[in-house]
């Protein structure tokens, strides 16, 4: 058996019926490719990208307060940073000296003794 061969004009008719009850089929079988023309939906869409805008703006105000917070710690931070050293400037000042002074003692002890 050879395999029928369909002519252009057959293809055609067989398009033309597809086409002819493709949306009977469609809603027969509760088959909806494309979203109906509902407003409703378009506004409650709209609605929700409002909210999520907002949402957005608010967390974004938000985490600027947390940078301008943080911004002020690091600068008190950084004043401590610099009594701090500071300080062990100072110390380290002191023990110099403190190690001169005593090895100018041990030597004149030694030369005295």
């Amino acid at each position: 058996m050879g395999v029928p061969e369909v002519d252009e004009n057959q293809l055609s008719q067989i398009g033309d019926y597809v086409k002819n009850h493709m949306v009977q089929w469609m809603n027969e079988n509760n088959i909806y490719p494309f979203p109906q023309n509902d407003r409703s939906r378009d506004t409650e869409l709209l609605e929700r990208m409002v909210t999520v805008e907002q949402q957005i703006k608010h967390q974004n105000e938000k985490f600027d307060l947390m940078m301008q917070f943080m911004e002020k710690r690091f600068e008190g931070l950084d004043k401590r940073f610099e009594d701090m050293n500071h300080r062990f400037n100072s110390q380290t000042w002191l023990i110099s000296i403190g190690f001169t002074v005593i090895t100018v003692l041990m030597s004149l002890y030694r030369f005295l003794g």
